[in-house]
């Protein structure tokens, strides 16, 4: 990153990146500490994330901080004017699947690549937030990387953990290869860094409650790494941020996806937060003449934690994500 910024001070900048730039704040606090990154907006329809980062920036004061914020308020900018799911429509790439990132590659491979050399090597620890999409619901949880690496796996988890947000993913399904990291809280995984992925928000939302969560969320993980004091957040957002931190969540050790095999329009039968048990019906697919082409049916016993909400659905797309516990 090209600015510089003194302890006990904060600045905000827009980061170019190939054509593009990056919403960026940096609080440096006035003492010594940890380097947290917060990112939001990695996918341009996900709305409370960008939010919350906003309130984040209004509520922390660099000369109460214990160590450095690195805000990057909108990762997608593309994707977020065109109102797009997932995608830039600049590559039609999805910038939390092409990480590392290429320096010479498309506008989404370079801005990976960008977060990789300019904010992940530079954090200690990473928050990655996302919402559910225009067509999505679910339940908030938090994806906590497994490396089989047992400190770092331990350090994860305790961070994780310190969110206070109910449910938490078991999540080891990346490549632990830091040339091929895919994502972006994997990219710090492989590099020893703990990094998370917190999904608070469904369906598009501009929810004020759902942006206050993550609010919370954030301020727990400054409070675990100790760069809060008590004192220095008003009494009301840390006292609720305390309390979420002292919830007990529950593990879950996969997720488990029911994929469509046709074509055609979509019907739930459960919503997020629903228990289901092994083989029972979880939603339906007809054809455009209101025939029945397919049952689905639960493959294991679980917790609905994310739901397809739209009627269109693909052969092979997911419509229901159901985590199973540990």
């Amino acid at each position: 990153m090209e600015n510089s910024v003194a302890p006990g001070t904060m600045l905000s900048w827009m980061q170019p990146v190939s054509t593009t730039a990056l919403p960026i704040t940096v609080i440096h606090g006035l003492h010594a500490g940890p380097v947290l990154t917060l990112t939001a907006g990695i996918h341009g329809d996900e709305f409370p994330a960008i939010f919350a980062l906003q309130q984040i920036k209004q509520l922390i004061q660099p000369e109460q901080l214990h160590g450095t914020i690195i805000v990057v308020h909108l990762a997608n900018l593309e994707g977020f004017h065109a109102r797009r799911i997932a995608l830039s429509p600049v590559d039609e790439k999805n910038l939390n699947r092409v990480f590392p990132g290429k320096s010479d590659g498309t506008l989404t491979e370079r801005i990976a690549y960008f977060m990789t050399e300019q904010i992940i090597n530079k954090a200690d620890y990473l928050i990655d937030i996302h919402s559910g999409s225009a067509n999505q619901s679910l339940l908030p949880h938090v994806y906590s990387p497994v490396m089989h690496q047992a400190l770092l796996d331990e350090k994860t988890l305790a961070f994780a953990k310190s969110l206070g947000i109910p449910q938490i993913v078991l999540y080891d399904e990346r490549p632990n290869d830091p040339m091929r990291s895919v994502s972006f809280p994997n990219t710090a995984q492989t590099r020893g860094k703990p990094g998370l992925t917190l999904e608070v928000g469904q369906l598009a939302s501009r929810s004020t409650a759902e942006s206050a969560s993550i609010v919370q969320a954030c301020l727990n993980a400054m409070r675990h790494l100790s760069m809060l004091d008590a004192s220095a957040i008003n009494g009301s957002a840390m006292d609720s941020a305390t309390s979420q931190s002292n919830l007990q969540p529950v593990l879950y050790r996969k997720l488990m996806e029911v994929r469509s095999s046709v074509t055609g329009i979509f019907y739930p039968l459960v919503k997020v937060g629903d228990a289901v048990v092994s083989g029972q019906a979880v939603g339906r697919v007809e054809n455009y003449f209101g025939e029945l082409l397919e049952t689905l049916y639960a493959p294991v016993a679980g917790t609905v934690l994310i739901q397809q909400e739209t009627p269109p659905i693909r052969q092979g797309e997911s419509t229901t994500d159901i985590g199973v516990p540990q």
